[in-house]
C-alpha cells in the first residue's frame, strides 16, 4: 500500500500538535517553466469540497474549457473539509486539491509539505458565511455564545478562524467556545435537536437550512477583520508543479477563464443545480461569493496574519513564496 502511510502522516501532521518536518524531500520552491506544447497531465484528479464557491471549475469542465487548452479530462472528488483536500494532496491522492487557504498555509509553516497555491478561487462577500442557530434557539445575539459549542466543518480551518474573528469583535472569549467538527449537511438537524448551540454555514447549505427548518442566522462572517477575506484556492506540491509546468499554465488559463464567465450568475445557478443537485428554487436565493483566479499577496497575507493572531501559527508566516505567478498568455 504505497500511498496510505503517507497520507496518513499527513493527516496526523495537520492536526493542532502539528510537528515540523517535510514529507516530499525538496522543499526549495521553483516556478514552474514557461508553458509550452502538450500539457504532461491531459487527465487531472482534483479534490473539492461541497460548496457554491466550486461552480467556477464545474463550468470550466462543462463549457470544455480545459480541453482547449489539452486537458482532456477532470475528475472532480469531493471530501469533506480543507484539512481532508489537504492531507490527501499531501498523500498523493490528487494533483490539485481546493480548501480554505488555512490548511494549506498551515501546512506549510509548520513543515508538513512543500506547498503552492496555484490560483485564488473565492473570497467573502456578504452573507456567504453564517453563524446559524435554530429557529427555537435562546440566542439572539454573538454576545449570548460564551460557553457555546459551535459546529464548524473542520477546527483549524478557514470556519473556526472567521468565527473566532467574529466572536473576538463582539467581547465573546474564543476560549469558551467547544468546537465540534460536523459536515454541513449534518448542521441543521443537530441545531433541531439541540446538539449543539450554533453552525458555521456557507451557501447553499444556509439558505436550504434557513427554507427548510426556519434556522436563524446570526452574524454575518464576512464583515469587520474578515471582510472581503480570501476564502479558497487551489493548491499542489512543488514537487508536482515542478514537473508539470505546461499543465499548470493550462490550469491557470483555463480557472482565470471559468472566473470570468462565473460573473453570469445564471450560468453559475446552472452547474450549482447540475453538480450539486440542488434545487433550483434554492440556488436563486442563495447569496454569491466573489469569484477570483489571480493571487494578490496583500490579500491572501490576511489570512496567514488571523492565523498567528488566533494562535493557529506560532509565529508570523510570510505567504509570498508559496505563489505561483499568473501565466504569462
Amino acid at each position: 500500500m504505497p500511498r496510505r502511510l503517507p497520507r496518513l502522516f499527513a493527516a496526523a501532521l495537520l492536526a493542532p500538535a502539528l510537528a515540523a518536518c517535510s514529507l516530499l524531500g525538496d522543499t526549495t520552491a521553483r516556478e514552474p517553466a514557461p508553458a509550452g506544447g502538450a500539457v504532461e497531465k491531459p487527465a487531472l484528479r482534483v479534490a473539492v469540497l461541497p460548496s457554491v464557491e466550486v461552480a467556477p471549475l464545474h463550468l470550466a469542465i462543462e463549457e470544455g474549457y480545459f480541453r482547449d487548452e489539452g486537458i482532456s479530462s477532470v475528475e472532480v472528488i469531493t471530501v469533506a473539509s480543507g484539512q481532508a483536500s489537504t492531507a490527501g494532496l499531501i498523500g498523493g491522492d490528487y494533483d490539485l486539491a481546493y480548501s480554505s487557504y488555512v490548511p494549506v498555509i498551515l501546512a506549510q509553516a509548520r513543515g508538513a509539505a512543500d506547498l503552492r497555491i496555484v490560483t485564488d478561487n473565492s473570497g467573502a462577500a456578504p452573507n456567504t458565511a453564517m453563524l446559524v442557530t435554530s429557529a427555537t434557539s435562546r440566542v439572539r445575539q454573538v454576545t449570548d455564545l460564551t460557553g457555546a459549542t459551535i459546529a464548524v466543518p473542520a477546527v483549524n480551518t478557514l470556519a473556526d478562524l472567521m468565527v473566532k474573528s467574529v466572536l473576538n469583535t463582539q467581547g465573546v472569549d474564543v476560549g469558551s467556545v467547544q468546537w465540534v467538527p460536523m459536515s454541513f449537511a449534518d448542521m441543521p438537524s443537530a441545531l433541531e435537536r439541540g446538539d449543539i448551540t450554533a453552525a458555521m454555514m456557507v451557501e447553499p447549505f444556509i439558505t436550504q437550512a434557513v427554507t427548510a427548518s426556519g434556522a436563524t442566522p446570526l452574524a454575518d462572517l464576512a464583515t469587520g477583520p474578515t471582510a472581503d477575506l480570501p476564502f479558497t484556492a487551489y493548491a499542489a506540491t512543488t514537487r508536482w508543479v515542478t514537473a508539470n509546468p505546461a499543465t499548470v499554465r493550462a490550469w491557470q488559463r483555463t480557472m482565470i477563464r471559468a472566473t470570468r464567465a462565473a460573473s453570469d450568475r445564471s450560468a453559475v445557478e446552472r452547474v450549482v443545480v447540475e453538480s450539486a443537485k440542488v434545487d433550483p428554487d434554492i440556488v436563486a436565493l442563495i447569496a454569491m461569493p466573489q469569484f477570483r483566479a489571480t493571487l494578490d499577496t496583500t490579500r491572501i497575507q490576511r489570512v496567514a496574519d488571523l492565523m498567528h493572531q488566533f494562535g493557529i501559527l506560532e509565529e508570523r508566516f510570510d505567504v509570498a513564496p508559496m505563489l505561483l505567478p499568473p501565466p504569462s498568455s
